[in-house]
């Protein structure tokens, strides 16, 4: 078992390991002037694995593609295990604590090239799911390059709660919070997509019309590479959970759909109803609506977690709603 660390790019233990993969492939290809990168301008993270020993073992590094790969595609690269400690696991390890960073940093695809001369690593990529593809960049006219990609799920996160509990505002800043991670992160106001008027008989609420609208922005959304979504949106049915992921599938299957439920006690929801510009009869209907609507959502339980957003700022329930759920 090795365990991965996180490192600066000018680590000392990386920069060997890369050296060492280096002079195996000098080796393997006949190149003996062969040179890799070892800075990159658009770095997302550098990762070591060590031995129980404290021994380096195994690198990879993943950065934002510079090439015409699509938008929100991550490049995976310097991955390398020494020679005395394949057998056990390590590159699938390394590749899969790639894979969660590229997630979580919203890429939509990764992609990766190796050669024709490293079988291990072909028989790797192969295994894990990767697909060949055109080789692109710098490798297009290299006749021993071999390109791989994978496309990947979007991940939506979804706040929700009843009418006051501020909802809107916590995704408006965890969306925000992500952004400034650097993640490629959308907002999407599920409300104002579907605010429209008669509403369906069975469908008071226009779920049927914002699923329709959802499966349309889902390409627009993937082909500018955005890979995390943050929508907020009163979740009612155990259907829904479901139906998001469908309208929002793409390349890479089915949305990925987490929900967070976010909470405030009834008088502080009231409160909030009351300041916001609106008529008199809406308030009406939405004071015991929303009353309604906390005891409805306790009982379904379709949330990942629950964020008390009482006497908060949406920055501090954002900050407890990713945390909570692992984004």
């Amino acid at each position: 078992m090795i365990t991965i660390r996180r490192v600066a790019p000018d680590d000392a233990d990386a920069h060997l390991l890369w050296s060492e993969q280096q002079a195996d492939l000098a080796r393997r290809y006949a190149s003996p002037d062969l040179v890799l990168e070892s800075s990159f301008p658009t770095l997302v993270a550098s990762l070591v694995g060590y031995a129980e020993d404290g021994e380096p073992v195994a690198s990879v590094v993943l950065r934002w593609s510079p090439y015409p790969t699509g938008e929100g595609s991550i490049e995976i690269k310097r991955l390398w295990v020494r020679p005395a400690h394949r057998g056990h696991g390590h590159s699938k390890v390394m590749m899969g604590a790639a894979e969660a960073i590229a997630r979580k940093a919203g890429a939509t695809r990764i992609v990766l090239e190796t050669g024709t001369e490293q079988p291990e690593a072909l028989g790797l990529y192969d295994r894990l799911g990767y697909s060949r593809i055109v080789p692109y960049g710098e490798y297009r006219c290299e006749p021993d390059s071999v390109c791989y990609g994978l496309e990947l799920p979007v991940r939506v996160l979804v706040l929700t709660g009843p009418m006051g509990a501020g909802k809107t505002s916590v995704a408006e800043s965890a969306h925000s919070v992500l952004a400034l991670r650097g993640a490629r992160t959308a907002f999407i106001d599920a409300d104002t997509l579907c605010e429209a008027y008669p509403s369906p008989p069975d469908d008071m609420v226009n779920q049927a019309l914002l699923m329709e609208c959802l499966t349309a922005l889902a390409p627009v959304h993937r082909r500018h590479g955005f890979g995390l979504l943050v929508i907020p949106r009163i979740l009612e049915d155990p259907a829904d959970r479901a139906a998001l992921a469908h309208a929002l599938a793409g390349p890479g299957g089915p949305a990925e759909v987490t929900v967070v439920r976010v909470t405030a006690p009834l008088e502080e929801r009231v409160a909030r109803l009351r300041r916001r510009e609106t008529s008199e009869r809406w308030l009406d209907w939405a004071v015991p609506r929303t009353a309604e609507q906390g005891d409805e959502l306790e009982e379904l339980a379709l949330e990942d977690a629950v964020v008390d957003n009482a006497g908060r700022t949406p920055e501090e329930s954002a900050a407890e709603a990713l945390d909570a759920v692992g984004w």
